[in-house]
């Protein structure tokens, strides 16, 4: 044991050496990674609406002679990169998905220092990694012991609830020696585990039989402002840390006309699932309280729910990746996932979420990556397969 563990250290120490070099060497993939980028980015992929780009992702892995390129029920694509031994597996993902829909218009700008476009950080420059990684190892003269299973994941976002990680995951005839889930922000996120999440979203509906003459009698907007208001005043603890975001309220059509309905998105996250279970139960009593008092019709309905789970701060494949950022002087920002980290961890196989490059305007029209510090966060991407396929990340 005491060998390995010298031999470990020996082998992390020579890897953490040659990391810095590896920046320039990788920006000779530039021009393919960024037309993969930009031709992502123009397809649009909202969650349940990502076929056009799935088929893209299929026709890239055919182009690059990938093993066994494949759609799956869910609609996930998949194809496998094989290793010289392939006795492991290491899982390499990015959701395909965006928050942006086919109205939205996807055109990209690009600059010499930038792309801006809609969902390009969110997720078409971690996508694009995933597609051109036979280039990038092959600009490092990498060949990895291990098979990478290369999985461009559907339905993540929002009412998706990962669905397309989690039938992937059920469905995969292999174990995973670990998987890592790739964003394209921020640079320097390190999730580790997964954040206790709830998303819901309230519909309110004015009846037609509504008495316009009672007590408070209004429209829709005003009572699902008064809603918030009420929601708000929930206690909420700051430890275990817990949050409630309110993320849209959509209600009318135009000036002069009374809206008669109206909903309202918001999520609720905390480290204790018990507190979101209270959480949820509150809003839940709130909710019916609010109808009846109102005389109005209110739903609550529960769009995605996620347990806490993770691996250990000291496990083998966390300690690597800070000590591959440190390398690159990288600062990790730890950051609790409740993305498709959460759907790897839930199967058992150890994870972590990373994100490239730096970012700016996430989830606006004029989404924004930068692509100087870019580079650095593919060596990292690099160095950390590279440390997996050398078992030194094995718990």
């Amino acid at each position: 044991m005491e060998s390995k563990l010298i031999n470990d250290e020996e082998t992390l120490a020579k890897l953490l050496a040659e990391i810095p070099g590896q920046v320039e060497r990788l920006s000779a993939v530039r021009e393919e990674l960024l037309a993969n980028a930009v031709l992502l980015g123009e397809i649009p992929s909202p969650t349940f609406g990502e076929g056009d780009r799935i088929r893209f992702v299929i026709d890239r892995f055919r182009e690059n002679d990938l093993v066994a390129p494949a759609i799956d029920d869910c609609g996930n694509a998949s194809a496998l990169l094989p290793g010289s031994e392939g006795e492991n597996t290491i899982l390499v993902m990015a959701h395909a998905d965006t928050v942006f829909d086919h109205e939205t218009n996807h055109a990209m700008c690009v600059g010499s220092d930038r792309i801006i476009g809609p969902g390009i950080a969110d997720n078409a420059i971690g996508l694009s990694s995933i597609l051109t990684l036979p280039a990038l190892l092959d600009s490092l003269g990498l060949k990895l012991k291990d098979d990478l299973l290369l999985l461009a994941n559907v339905k993540s976002l929002g009412r998706g609830n990962l669905e397309g990680a989690h039938h992937f995951l059920e469905t995969a005839q292999r174990p995973f020696r670990a998987g890592i889930c790739v964003e394209g922000a921020t640079q320097g996120r390190l999730s580790y585990s997964g954040l206790g999440a709830l998303r819901c979203e309230i519909s309110l509906r004015i009846p037609g039989d509504y008495d316009w003459n009672r007590f408070g009698a209004s429209g829709a907007i005003a009572h699902l402002s008064r809603l918030v208001g009420r929601i708000m005043e929930i206690p909420v603890p700051r430890e275990p840390k817990t949050s409630v975001v309110f993320g849209g309220l959509r209600c009318g059509s135009t000036y002069n006309t009374v809206p008669k309905r109206g909903s309202l998105r918001f999520e609720i996250t905390s480290e204790a699932d018990t507190v979101v279970t209270d959480l949820e139960s509150q809003v839940r009593d709130l909710s019916e309280e609010f109808s009846m008092e109102s005389g109005t019709e209110v739903k609550l309905e529960i769009v995605a729910r996620r347990p806490n789970c993770g691996i250990p701060f000291t496990h083998p494949l966390v300690k690597t990746t800070r000590a591959i950022m440190d390398s690159l002087a990288i600062t990790p920002k730890v950051d609790p996932s409740t993305g498709d980290l959460n759907a790897i961890v839930q199967a058992g196989h150890p994870g972590v979420t990373l994100g490239l490059t730096t970012a700016e305007n996430l989830r606006d029209e004029n989404e924004t990556v930068h692509l100087e510090p870019l580079f650095k966060g593919l060596a990292q991407l690099m160095a950390l397969l590279k440390a997996i396929d050398e078992g030194l990340c094995d718990a």
